[in-house]
């Protein structure tokens, strides 16, 4: 008897449930949205199968913690999306609950399109107690407003952390989360420390975060702590390292640690902060192999922009190449340290295979420092290759002989402007501001684009100040209710989102997507780029046009 209903549970088809905090029952089935129910109390009581479905309502608010129960299969994920049209539906834990969603001990889920906010100390907690754990999918959520005092670093917004030795997740992705808003450690965390470091084969493994935005933590960004096979793109920082006095670590904008065959590529940190040491952009940290930072721009830091560390053993093949740094090192204390470049080890660590190249770095601290610091032991040599540094010091380098030099370009020029101006294709409406055209798919499968919305949402936050309007015009939406979610989905606040049959679109010949386009006041094309733009890209092309952002000058801070 047993046995058949297990087997009649395993046949049973797939169930769609509905949940409206509004207007439902708990007292009903769920099975329609006539018929849905009232609160996340409902759903955290229910065992889920493969296949099912669970639907919130858009524009509603739900109190309490959403922890709902079973796992699906490989070919049989559980859903946990929206309905409607409208905002996202709110998910709003009290202080008083550990997380505003909770999984333990399962597997095969795509969570999309809600907005979590408060628990303590974490706003989306997933971990487990046994075996390996796979696919957990995160599309397109907001995390916001953790309260309390972190006590370990496996906490703050979206944590996915190992309950146990032995457990690991593998196929992870956290794909256009926006985090933000947390007096706990981090923005979004993938792995952990909880047990010391583990054995190579119990990291977890194939760790993607991309087109992701974090900002104003107390602690780290964006990290993976030991993890094999990670990939952090084209994602955003600012506001890190916000605690005030150090507790539990000294934290970075986005980084990685015990990594094996991890990349953070065309991503953007600034404005980070530390109450001790680090403050920086980005960190390829102690316990690596074959870690790599390629395309990104690190800015406006109180550290480095950049580092490569070494301790307890041998840092390998660390590559930090084709990057754009730019006033790094506006803590006295810290760039005196650090440099805009920082080579570091302790207790006994020592690097081997460091190679950077091909780097822009704009060097302007407010002390007279060296660009480059390198006081790492090494095994054999790194190299220094093929940048170009401008430096308003003095001193360039300070290193020792294991870093080989060469085939770089030092000078003290500023750095120059990059926009071509062109006269207007069309005619278009007037503004009195800058505008910034993205023409973008809405398609799940075109991750540049996804990628450029974010960088988008991070160019816009900082020039809006000076005058920078941002306008989106998408592709590959299904229908209109698609088109209007959009706005939410993609958490675009006061960026506008207008139809694809714009007449924008038709006069700038926009023939591939993700394109980007600058219109000055008058309406003239001033900088284009087709294809997926790199946040340095956008960054100093806006920089040359409408000068720095608010925070960037020094006389708005007087």
């Amino acid at each position: 008897m047993a046995l058949g209903c297990i087997f009649t549970a395993l046949q049973s088809p797939a169930a769609t449930y509905y949940v409206n905090c509004a207007a439902g029952s708990d007292a009903a089935d769920g099975l329609s949205a006539s018929r849905a129910w009232k609160s996340v109390a409902a759903v955290s009581s229910r065992h889920f199968l493969p296949s099912d479905s669970i639907l919130f309502r858009r524009g509603t608010t739900c109190a309490g913690m959403l922890w709902p129960k079973g796992s699906g299969t490989v070919s049989a994920p559980v859903a946990l999306d929206a309905w409607g049209m409208g905002p996202l539906p709110k998910i709003q834990a009290s202080s008083g609950e550990e997380a505003a969603f909770r999984l333990s001990d399962q597997e095969f889920w795509d969570v999309a399109h809600l907005e979590f906010s408060g628990g303590n100390p974490r706003g989306i907690f997933i971990d487990g107690t046994r075996g390996v754990l796979r696919h957990i999918h995160i599309r397109d959520v907001v995390v916001h407003d953790v309260t309390g005092e972190p006590k370990k670093k496996e906490s703050g917004l979206v944590v996915i952390s190992p309950g146990a030795r032995g457990q690991r997740f593998d196929d992870v992705i956290v794909d256009g989360v926006t985090a933000y808003g947390t007096s706990q450690w981090a923005g979004i965390l993938v792995g952990g420390a909880n047990f010391g470091t583990v054995a190579e084969n119990e990291r977890s493994t194939n760790v993607t975060i991309r087109n992701s935005i974090v900002h104003d933590v107390a602690g780290d960004g964006i990290v993976l702590f030991e993890v094999n096979h990670g990939t952090i793109e084209n994602s955003i920082a600012w506001r890190t390292g916000m605690q005030e006095t150090q507790t539990i670590g000294t934290p970075d904008a986005i980084w990685t640690w015990m990594c094996r065959d991890c990349a953070v590529r065309r991503s953007e940190a600034f404005l980070t902060d530390s109450p001790g040491v680090d403050g920086g952009a980005f960190d390829i940290d102690w316990g690596n192999d074959n870690n790599i930072i390629e395309e990104s721009y690190g800015h406006d830091t109180q550290g480095y922009c950049a580092s490569i560390f070494g301790s307890e053993g041998v840092t390998t093949n660390s590559a930090v190449q084709n990057n754009v740094c730019s006033d790094n090192g506006r803590s006295p204390r810290l760039a005196k340290r650090q440099g805009a470049i920082f080579l570091s080890t302790w207790n006994g660590g020592k690097l081997k295979g460091v190679r950077i190249s091909g780097n822009t770095i704009f060097w302007n601290p407010p002390v007279g420092t060296a660009a480059l610091v390198n006081n790492a032991n090494f095994e054999g040599s790194g190299r220094f290759e093929r940048n170009i540094v401008e430096s308003w010091c003095p001193s360039l380098i300070r290193s020792n002989p294991s870093l080989i030099i060469e085939g770089n370009v030092f000078g003290h020029a500023a750095p120059p402007g990059n926009g071509i101006a062109s006269r207007d294709p069309g005619k278009f409406p007037k503004s009195s501001k800058w505008t910034l055209w993205a023409f973008v798919s809405a398609a799940s499968e075109d991750h540049d684009s996804r990628g450029q919305i974010a960088v988008l949402e991070s160019a816009f936050s900082q020039f809006r100040s000076v005058d920078l309007d941002a306008v989106v015009v998408p592709s590959d939406v299904p229908g209109r209710e698609q088109q209007q979610n959009l706005q939410y989905d993609w958490h675009l606040e006061s960026i506008r989102i207008i139809a694809k049959e714009a007449e924008e679109e038709r006069a700038l010949k926009v023939r591939r997507r993700p394109t980007l386009v600058l219109m000055n006041p008058r309406n003239h094309i001033i900088w284009r780029h087709d294809g997926l733009t790199t946040p340095s890209e956008l960054g100093l092309a806006v920089r040359s046009f409408l000068g720095n952002p608010d925070y960037s000058r020094m006389d708005s801070q007087q």
